[in-house]
């Protein structure tokens, strides 16, 4: 479930380091073959532990919605309809993936189709909010552990990658609000909104587990409000009062 945070930063990384450099994400071990190779892992995610025995996660109610990457229209490149099993209403439009944008000041919503005022930079993608769900969307802070590796046959070259890498991570992150996590949409819906990436530490070494490697590792956090939805379809059926009779009865 860490693997989009991998590939929602790839393609910074792609961009700032040099054409056809090894790039891998998740565990990774040196290279084979190749001069160097950079490494992005996000190892682990945790939650803050309760402040007090009484500090239980905040719960609120599941609603039913859609989420998915919209086509812009033929012909009309600006203009992105949502699909017709996109139920309720428009919530959330992320354009490119990660980066929220506002109606107003991106886009118009004309009915059903958004209508930007210029050419996006990415991908769009939308979410929807729908009837109310049985289940519920539970939110507390917590962080997760990122790491980037660096190997080379030289620490100069290792630590310039580990540099610009580390560069391309923090400036990706000053336009990210939202990190989805989600491991089995629909039911299940995993993300993390309001990241804050900090530098933990930096370590350059001879890799023990490959002779003659130099190893440079960056330890970033990336901390937020980690949103957890349980979505499990349509509520229980509730009974309802239809009519009240008084009648009053002398002493």
């Amino acid at each position: 479930m860490l693997g989009p945070l991998e590939q929602l930063l790839n393609p910074a990384l792609t961009a700032a380091l040099p054409p056809g450099q090894d790039i891998q994400t998740g565990p990774a071990s040196a290279p084979n073959g190749a001069a160097s190779r950079v490494a992005l892992h996000a190892l682990r995610l945790e939650f803050d532990p309760p402040a007090a025995p009484d500090d239980t996660p905040i719960r609120d109610p599941a609603f039913l919605g859609w989420q998915g990457t919209l086509t812009a229209t033929p012909d009309h490149p600006l203009d992105f309809t949502l699909p017709d099993d996109a139920s309720g209403e428009l919530a959330e439009v992320h354009c490119p993936p990660g980066r929220i944008v506002t109606g107003g000041d991106a886009y118009l919503l004309d009915g059903r189709t958004l209508r930007f005022f210029r050419e996006p930079p990415g991908p769009v993608e939308a979410r929807t909010r729908g009837a109310p769900s049985a289940g519920y969307r539970e939110r507390r802070s917590g962080w997760i552990d990122l790491e980037l590796r660096a190997w080379a046959k030289d620490i100069t070259t290792a630590d310039a990658l580990l540099a610009s890498s580390l560069a391309a991570v923090l400036a990706a992150f000053a336009e990210t609000n939202v990190i989805e996590l989600e491991g089995a949409a629909p039911r299940l819906a995993l993300r993390l909104a309001k990241p804050q990436v900090s530098l933990a530490g930096i370590t350059r070494s001879l890799d023990p587990a490959a002779p003659g490697w130099q190893l440079g590792v960056a330890r970033c956090v990336v901390r937020g409000e980690l949103e957890l939805g349980l979505t499990l379809g349509a509520p229980e059926p509730e009974g309802r009062i239809g009519e009240v009779d008084v009648r009053l009865h002398k002493a």
